[in-house]
């Protein structure tokens, strides 16, 4: 059943990827991921037992499911422990701490890109989450940023416009009041946004420039349950993405991509597709049994290292183009390529050209 009221919903522990390449969703969507935090009872509630409340609003626990967390002190009215039969009234302050879990260790070293009144605009390290999802809550971009702020995912003063995958670094922007988060993310809806991605791939293709048109949907026979493949025309939604070629090694190739739309995993998709899988991709990379035994915990081998060659997928977003919601201004945010594919670049032989990793 789904919780009546979902800003406390603490979320199944299954984690594919996370999230999404470029998806923008409501300005108030990250309320759904919220596993604790601070809830104000709505002056529409008259006076109320605790635990029946908690029931009622927040109903994935029963009540004696409640009863026995209120009476361990992990839920507090107005800063104290109380009994389960506590009265609540309007305004006052309920304070959620769920049992603790330990999340997988992250990087914290954020680039600041731009901030204004309006909007945040930070370069994120490959391997950290954009929101709180599965194993994944204090260790997650969002939810640093809000913390560094004296800020809380319930009462935020910074919400999700777009989204990157967890292993993808780069470019990302936030707004700061619904209005702006709103103004940003339809500009993402209408692709007035433009973005460049960086990626690092296996193989060498023969034009400098190429584009993939296909369609996306879900991947046929595939074991992950997510996976995301071209299917005919007809079967899902429209997709392409422009291809350029910037460095060539022996064995791989850096690219420069520009997504025309914005579809689930598109440029990691698009990519394989045209026979030029991303360097360090577990989901669609050389082998997808190396995703499978990854989200399963189990221990990557030498072997899957090899085929790996980077711990994460080589995917960068380089730049991000916007008007300004505030001044109507054209814009644009870059993120430089970072060290470790800088690294990875120098390992395969790649030649950087000098833009891409300026500051």
């Amino acid at each position: 059943m789904q919780p009546s009221d979902p800003t406390w919903n603490e979320l199944d522990s299954e984690d594919l990827e996370g999230s999404f390449d470029d998806l923008s969703g409501p300005p108030d969507s990250q309320a759904r991921w919220v596993r604790h935090g601070t809830h104000l009872v709505p002056d529409t509630v008259g006076e109320e037992r605790l635990d029946r409340y908690l029931s009622s609003r927040f109903n994935y626990r029963t009540r004696t499911q409640w009863v026995q967390i209120i009476k361990s002190g992990r839920v507090q009215v107005n800063g104290s422990v109380v009994r389960p039969s506590q009265p609540l009234r309007p305004g006052f302050r309920i304070d959620y701490e769920p049992e603790p879990i330990a999340e997988p260790s992250v990087s914290f070293e954020i680039g600041l890109l731009h901030e204004d009144s309006s909007l945040l605009a930070v370069d994120k390290p490959g391997d950290l989450p954009v929101h709180p999802s599965g194993r994944y809550f204090r260790n997650t971009l969002l939810s640093h940023l809000l913390e560094e702020r004296g800020q809380t995912l319930d009462r935020p003063g910074l919400r999700v416009v777009h989204r990157l995958d967890r292993e993808t670094s780069g470019v990302i922007v936030f707004g700061k009041t619904r209005e702006v988060a709103g103004a940003l993310g339809q500009q993402f809806e209408t692709r007035t946004a433009k973005k460049r991605y960086l990626l690092v791939v296996h193989g060498a293709p023969h034009e400098e420039e190429f584009e993939v048109d296909g369609a996306l949907g879900p991947r046929r026979n595939s074991r992950i349950r997510k996976a995301v493949g071209v299917v005919p025309e007809g079967e899902g939604r429209p997709a392409r993405t422009e291809f350029q070629v910037l460095a060539r090694g022996e064995h791989h190739s850096l690219l420069l991509a520009r997504p025309l739309t914005g579809r689930l995993h598109q440029i990691r998709v698009h990519v394989q597709h045209a026979g030029f899988p991303i360097v360090g991709d577990k989901m669609y990379g050389l082998d997808e049994g190396i995703f499978l035994r990854f989200i399963s915990g189990e221990e990557l081998g030498p072997e899957d290292t090899a085929r790996l060659v980077h711990p994460r997928q080589a995917l960068h977003a380089y730049t991000l183009s916007l008007t300004h919601p505030a001044t109507g201004a054209a814009f644009e945010l870059r993120a430089p390529l970072p060290a470790d594919l800088q690294e990875l670049c120098a390992r395969l032989g790649l030649s950087i050209p000098n833009e891409i990793t300026a500051p």
